[in-house]
């Protein structure tokens, strides 16, 4: 009875490392659609409407304060003094 007590919580916890047993619904990487918009790194910021394609948007000037909760449908756009697109990021 003793090996089969302590099976039991071996075999639970590689049931856990398995990764077919991800759920399907955990976002992408690039759930927020950064990866589309690279090519706007170096234009103003002004000259794309980033709002029709986020559903959540934070355009980050410098030395701003940002929360540091991680929302992978959350496009980032940060942006210098000029407000030149530096770097598009999901989080």
């Amino acid at each position: 009875m003793r090996p089969f007590i302590l099976a039991l919580p071996a075999a639970a916890l590689l049931a856990a490392c398995n990764p077919e047993s991800e759920s399907p619904a955990m976002p992408t990487e690039d759930a927020c659609g950064a990866a589309a918009l690279q090519h706007l790194v170096g234009q103003d910021h002004k000259s794309h409407d980033f709002a029709k394609e986020a559903k959540a948007l934070r355009i980050i000037p410098p030395n701003s304060a940002v929360t540091m909760d991680h929302r992978p449908d959350r496009l980032n756009v940060d942006i210098d003094d000029q407000g030149t697109v530096t770097r598009i990021w999901c989080g």
